[in-house]
């Protein structure tokens, strides 16, 4: 596993426009018109929250 695998930095998502978001019990997921998604979930533990991003392409 990465270390920085749960990094976020804030100003990613500086001007960026949302174009969905979803919400379950353990987890939340912002999706942004250029394909960029930004979770926010329970790790499996369900000790701490977790937030990562990622793009599709």
């Amino acid at each position: 596993m990465e270390t920085n695998e749960y990094v976020v930095v804030p100003d990613q998502f500086k001007g960026k426009t949302v174009e969905e978001v979803a919400i379950t019990t353990k987890s939340v997921v912002i999706k942004f018109t250029d394909g960029t998604y930004f979770d926010i979930f329970l790790h499996p533990s369900e000790q701490e929250m977790k937030t990562s991003t990622n793009k599709l392409d």
